[in-house]
């Protein structure tokens, strides 16, 4: 599947800072990784531009809203686990830990949204649909 390139602006700049784009990379490594490792580079660069895409099409509030949460769950998760922020810096199975760990504090609030974003996005790659047996029927239609 190919990556589609996002919304630009009238300047070709993206609406998202690469601080951003970073940490929900960060975020969405950790978040979809498996006992066998990181989903494909391939598929985390198509659910990058997705959201990129969504974003700048959602308006400005969305994303300054996005972008908020975003920040506070790439700062918050290492506090939590007292490491030095940004999320990104740390290694892969360091991120599903902090980002454990901030599931399951009082913060978990910006985390929830970024994660449902995400989750969203992320499915509706037909790899990660087949991946997790969606065959795009409804469940009452079989027979």
């Amino acid at each position: 599947m190919a990556v589609l390139a996002p919304l630009r602006d009238v300047g070709g700049r993206s609406y998202l800072s690469q601080r951003t784009l970073r940490a929900l990379h960060a975020i969405a490594e950790a978040m979809f990784s498996t006992d066998a490792g990181p989903p494909p580079a391939e598929r985390l660069a198509w659910l990058l531009a997705e959201a990129e895409d969504f974003l700048a099409r959602a308006g400005a509030r969305t994303r300054f809203v996005v972008g908020l949460m975003v920040l506070v769950v790439s700062l918050a998760a290492p506090i939590l686990s007292l490491r030095a922020p940004p999320l990104a810096r740390l290694p892969l199975a360091e991120r599903v830990r902090v980002l454990r760990r901030l599931e399951d504090s009082g913060l978990s609030g910006p985390l929830f949204a970024v994660k449902a974003l995400l989750s969203i996005l992320y499915y509706e790659h037909p790899d990660a649909a087949r991946e997790v047996g969606f065959d795009g029927a409804c469940l009452g239609s079989r027979s």
